[in-house]
């Protein structure tokens, strides 16, 4: 029996691509697994994320400080919880830890989730390998998880980071100009969203391969202007005209 096709004796096929270690799903930067308690938060610095001013720029965490033990407490809480599924992102070449993502408030009756990324500000990786983090998770819910749509809530100032998701087939469904307020300064939220549609046209678009063909070379091809502000002018002309007809 050759390398390439082989049986095991409970029935598996092996073959050179088969893992037995504890990668999830595999990217050509980065690859996911499960969260590793005694590695990534005891012994890790995963917790200290959530510290850092530049990492939690635009986030809504860095209010209060995150020791190991709260870090330990939420991850154990994640890992039970069968509405969230929790991978760390893992850098391919170093096997460092760089950052998390996740499913959240999974709904099999829909078939949608939200999805959402926190990767350390600085990270070998840097922004490829969230966004091939991001293809690798979208495919599995696609694919594995069979949801119809993957939801996701933006700081208008990651709208470089909207841009890159665009490439993977995200559109931006609305904006509230109200999100919330961050050094005494008042910021809005894209709100985004991917379909299953979407996400499996580009797919074959480019090959059968979302990220065909390389991770940088899709980023390179993302919209280079801030969408904000055409964003805010459409809205801002939807609700002249809801005014108008209520003063009908």
């Amino acid at each position: 029996m050759n390398q390439e096709t082989k049986t095991s004796s409970m029935g598996i096929l092996d073959s050179p691509e088969y893992r037995t270690d504890d990668r999830f799903l595999v990217g050509k930067t980065v690859y996911l697994r499960s969260p590793d308690i005694e590695k990534d938060v005891i012994n890790g610095e995963w917790h200290s994320w959530f510290n850092d001013k530049e990492t939690t720029r635009f986030l809504v965490h860095g209010v209060f400080p995150v020791t190991k033990n709260d870090q330990t407490e939420i991850v154990k809480s994640a890992m039970k919880d069968k509405s969230t599924l929790l991978l760390c992102i893992i850098d391919a070449k170093t096997d460092e830890h760089v950052g998390v993502i996740s499913l959240k408030n999974i709904d099999l009756l829909n078939c949608k989730a939200e999805i959402g990324i926190v990767t350390a500000a600085r990270n070998s990786t840097s922004g490829v390998g969230a966004f091939e983090a991001m293809a690798l998770l979208i495919k599995h819910s696609f694919y594995r998880l069979n949801m119809k749509s993957l939801h996701a809530g933006q700081h208008e100032g990651l709208w470089k980071w909207v841009n890159s998701l665009s490439m993977l087939g995200f559109r931006i469904n609305g904006f509230n100009a109200h999100g919330g307020i961050r050094d005494n300064s008042p910021y809005g939220i894209f709100h985004t969203s991917v379909s299953a549609t979407d996400f499996l046209e580009l797919e074959q678009q480019r090959g059968g391969d979302i990220l065909n063909p390389t991770p940088l070379e899709v980023l390179r091809n993302r919209p280079k202007k801030n969408p904000i502000e055409m964003v805010k002018s459409g809205l801002k002309d939807i609700n002249a005209q809801w005014l108008t007809t209520r003063d009908l």
